[in-house]
């Protein structure tokens, strides 16, 4: 069976700060919540609708193809939609 997903392709930044999130949070300060860390280490990795659901389905055999905005886009005016 041949799966082609439509969706975004983007990065994922995964980092990691000392503590917690929830240290962070003042209970009386909800409405005007504005914080900011100081991280140990980012990785970037990729990311996105598409390559998410792509990378699942890969871990369960299939084959399957992504195809992204700029490709549809292409793809669409070769057809003259």
């Amino acid at each position: 069976m041949s799966v082609l997903i439509t969706g975004s392709i983007a990065y994922d930044y995964i980092m990691q700060f000392p503590g917690y999130f929830k240290e962070h949070i003042l209970p009386d300060q909800i409405a005007n919540i504005s914080v900011s860390f100081h991280v140990d280490t980012m990785k970037k990795h990729r990311g996105g609708i598409a390559t998410n659901i792509a990378y699942n389905l890969a871990l369960l055999g299939e084959r399957p193809r992504t195809m992204a905005k700029e490709n549809l886009l292409r793809m669409m005016n070769e057809m003259e939609v």
